[in-house]
């Protein structure tokens, strides 16, 4: 049996870290026995995630490319390869929070997600920090049938005029045709 990795302790519920790797981390961590890990578990781990052709494998596998791309773009430019407050894309944001890029873009729009910006070719981009902050209050995804969109835009002022005004534009629109 081979020793145990140095630095690989982990605890039942305990969150790996604040990248998008975690969700990776967590699955392998899932797949290997309590307390046995080594270097042959690590390995059956590793390939278990990253061998499967179910939605979980193909998960683990676009963060790793993911993480990687942004390592290299990082270190291409100069820049230190270490995770600082990074600017995520309404997509990357999304993955993350297990939600949809237009509810991020929403949470955005309406002020939800602090620190967010926009790029001068209208991009939407929103500090790592302040989308692990709305997951901490808000936990991750909803579950499966109980996501209220309609409520959720409501909330966030997307309805702010009334159906009937939009009703009567648009019917106005349509005889000028």
């Amino acid at each position: 049996m081979n020793p145990p990795l140095k630095g690989t302790m982990r605890s039942g519920s305990a969150s790996i870290g604040p990248d998008m790797l975690s969700q990776v981390a967590e699955m392998i961590a899932q797949t290997i026995p309590q307390g046995t890990l080594d270097a042959v578990s690590l390995s059956k781990a590793l390939h278990d995630v990253f061998d499967g052709l179910d939605e979980r494998g193909r998960m683990a596998r676009r963060q790793i490319q993911m993480h990687i791309l942004e390592v290299n773009e990082r270190l291409a430019y100069g820049h230190s390869a270490e995770l600082a407050d990074r600017m995520l894309s309404t997509e990357q944001a999304a993955q993350i929070m297990m939600k949809s890029r237009p509810y991020v873009a929403m949470l955005i729009d309406a002020g939800e997600l602090e620190g967010a910006s926009t790029t001068p070719k209208g991009h939407r981009r929103v500090p790592e920090s302040s989308v692990r902050a709305w997951i901490s209050t808000h936990g991750k995804a909803a579950k499966t049938g109980s996501s209220d969109y309609k409520a959720a835009a409501r909330q966030a002022g997307m309805y702010a005029i009334a159906e009937t005004a939009y009703v009567e534009v648009a019917a106005s629109g349509r005889r000028g045709v």
